[in-house]
């Protein structure tokens, strides 16, 4: 099969977008298997997921994403705003509804950058039941709890659900840390996380600015920026006081998302742009 495939990025997080008229030939139990393929940097196109468009009754498109190493994900922010990106070239329009496995989102574009509601922040432990397994009370909040992980012995973690399950640590430097260390011994954790984690070293740098660094759960490596990461992180921050104002900027590698709390939601606004596009032949 031949198909068409446009490559973005957002921040440096990586992202190949296969459209409607493509993602609708390719069977949904094979995506998986061929995100893998074609997210390896020596041998596919190279990304760090594949963004599928379905179509969807009553918003612009239905996004179904799978991580580099083949499973699915529920949510990207990076990815998201790729897909509006996309969008707004294709539809000549600057707002979207797009629909995800955890729910409807709503996207505008601002300027040259593209802002998502990414709803409110879910601190319980039932909140992340479909990831966790239980430690807790169905009520309890996960914030500031000291968990015991193999190799790298107690650590003060904020555990949250952002669109997507994350790990919030609070470090002196990120980057005189291991964040592999922290990945292998967290996210790939299956004895806590089954279906794993997203882990995040925050690093305080200023009363309204975050220097963050992510372990993406499905890819099981550190990516230049995680837009759901850098939500939960800016959210965690400002909820435990570390971070004053509710407009943080949070600084990854690969550049700036800013992230804007309200009493009912959390907005996040970055970059995202067409890399290129072109046309590979795979096997289905």
């Amino acid at each position: 099969m031949t198909i068409k495939f446009f490559k973005y990025q957002a921040c440096g997080n990586d992202f190949v977008i296969i459209d409607t008229e493509f993602s609708k030939k390719i069977p949904f139990e094979k995506r998986g298997k061929l995100a893998k393929y074609l997210c390896d940097r020596h041998f596919g196109i190279g990304a760090d997921g594949i963004l599928y468009l379905d179509p969807f009754l009553n918003a612009d498109t239905r996004l179904k994403i799978f991580d580099a190493q083949g499973p699915e994900a529920d949510m990207c922010g990076n990815g998201i705003r790729c897909v509006a990106a996309h969008l707004c070239e294709k539809l000549n329009k600057n707002d979207f509804i797009i629909k995800t496995n955890d729910g409807i989102k709503h996207i505008k574009k601002i300027g040259a950058k593209y802002q998502v509601n990414m709803g409110r922040l879910r601190v319980k432990m039932r909140d992340m039941q479909k990831y966790f397994i239980p430690m807790f009370p169905g009520d309890e909040i996960l914030l500031d709890k000291t968990i015991d992980f193999p190799e790298i012995g107690e650590v003060k973690v904020s555990i949250v659900n952002s669109s997507e399950p994350h790990c919030v640590i609070f470090v002196k430097d990120v980057y005189q840390e291991d964040i592999n260390k922290f990945g292998k011994n967290i996210s790939e954790n299956k004895k806590f996380f089954p279906y794993g984690i997203n882990v995040n070293l925050v690093e305080v740098f200023g009363i309204n600015i975050l220097k963050i660094r992510t372990y993406e759960r499905g890819v099981f490596y550190e990516t230049l920026a995680c837009g759901t990461g850098a939500t939960a992180s800016a959210a965690v921050a400002f909820i435990l006081g570390k971070a004053k104002g509710n407009h943080i900027e949070v600084m990854v590698k690969g550049g700036k998302i800013e992230i804007k709390i309200t009493e009912n939601d959390l907005y996040m606004t970055g970059p995202a742009m067409r890399v290129f596009d072109g046309i590979i032949n795979i096997k289905i």
